[in-house]
């Protein structure tokens, strides 16, 4: 299998600077997606690090086998952790990104997973969502947290984990066998906040023959909708060699 990759982030129609980070390597199988933490200062520079630090990870590393590729995942975005809170201490107080890091190795796709951005599959003009979000919403819904605890003036949105946040640094990893025509569609919330799943489904449809433009076409609809966030998206396309 091979997978091609394409993507692309923008200001959007809202927001002084862009606190997205986005980083992609098809080559290697590797794509990453981390988004500034709004409300806090530091946000680009905590996104940036999130990116450059799992790049520079693999840049380093010698050839992973499939059994190590979990713990590495681990290990390099809690040490990742630990430098943007360092980091926040000069200067950046409370900074703090999501991140979503994909892995393609051999017929498996991992994914590193925290905050609130995510990965989606498109299969065949169907959407699932993959990963969860890391917000009061979700953990109210499964409940993990229970109504009388949380108080009142919080909003749903609300991160609860994120690189930055706190010492220990809690992943989500997933693992999904790959297909020929899979294609994954990782963004950050101000993509999912204006396009919803019939919408991005409706524009791949129809632009399915125009793969190498659809990061773009995806963020033009979500800035015609209010843009009022950063956006990123990028695509990952599984194809048969």
């Amino acid at each position: 299998m091979q997978v091609q990759m394409v993507g692309a982030t923008d200001i959007g129609h809202c927001r002084k600077s862009n606190q997205d980070s986005l980083f992609y390597d098809q080559i290697q199988g590797i794509g990453i997606v981390a988004d500034g933490v709004g409300g806090r200062p530091g946000g680009d520079v905590a996104s940036y690090m999130a990116v450059n630090g799992i790049r520079n990870a693999f840049i380093n590393c010698e050839k992973i086998r499939h059994e190590e590729i979990h713990p590495f995942l681990v290990n390099t975005i809690d040490s990742i952790n630990k430098e943007v809170i360092e980091k926040g201490r000069d200067g950046y107080t409370g900074m703090g990104t999501t991140l979503n890091c994909l892995v393609f190795l051999g017929d498996k796709l991992h994914i590193a997973h925290i905050g609130d951005s995510r990965t989606y599959l498109y299969y065949q003009r169907h959407l699932w969502q993959l990963t969860s979000d890391h917000n009061l919403k979700t953990f109210l819904a499964r409940g993990w947290l229970l109504p009388p605890h949380v108080p009142s003036n919080l909003k749903e949105t609300r991160l609860l984990r994120a690189v930055g946040f706190d010492e220990r640094c809690e992943v989500d990893i997933y693992e999904k066998i790959i297909k020929d025509g899979d294609i994954y569609i990782t963004a950050t919330d101000g993509f999912f906040d204006m396009v919803d799943d019939k919408q991005i489904t409706q524009i791949i449809d129809q632009n399915s023959h125009r793969y190498e433009k659809l990061p773009a076409l995806l963020i033009e609809e979500a800035n015609k909708r209010g843009g009022r966030d950063n956006i990123t998206v990028l695509l990952s396309k599984v194809v048969r060699t």
